[in-house]
């Protein structure tokens, strides 16, 4: 019985180095993450001004509903701002599993 040897070009056992720079792309991704990360409500004051009258309105924060139908008998709150309006409402089962696993909460319309 004879061993065979086999003989590996040399990518796969010699490594150069290639002396690539990717500091501009690393100060992008830190620019783009700082900016991704400072909230909304930072913005500040906006001045609505007239002729007569100027006032001062603060930012609204703002909340993601779905509304597939323009007649709803109730909604599921998502979280604190989100919002699913359904067309049909589900069963008390239904409900309960999804307040008890997910946490949703349903809630009638009047």
């Amino acid at each position: 019985m004879h061993q065979i040897e086999i003989h590996y070009f040399w990518p796969l056992t010699q490594q150069i180095p290639l002396d690539l720079d990717f500091t501009p792309s690393e100060t992008w991704i830190l620019e783009w993450r700082k900016k991704q990360s400072q909230p909304i409500n930072t913005i500040g004051s906006i001045l609505v001004g007239g002729t007569g009258a100027t006032t001062w309105l603060q930012p609204v924060t703002s909340s993601f509903v779905l509304r597939p139908s323009t007649k709803n008998v109730g909604k599921w709150e998502i979280s604190d701002s989100m919002f699913v309006y359904r067309p049909t409402k589900p069963n008390a089962l239904i409900r309960f599993m999804a307040k008890y696993l997910l946490g949703f909460k349903w809630h009638d319309e009047i």
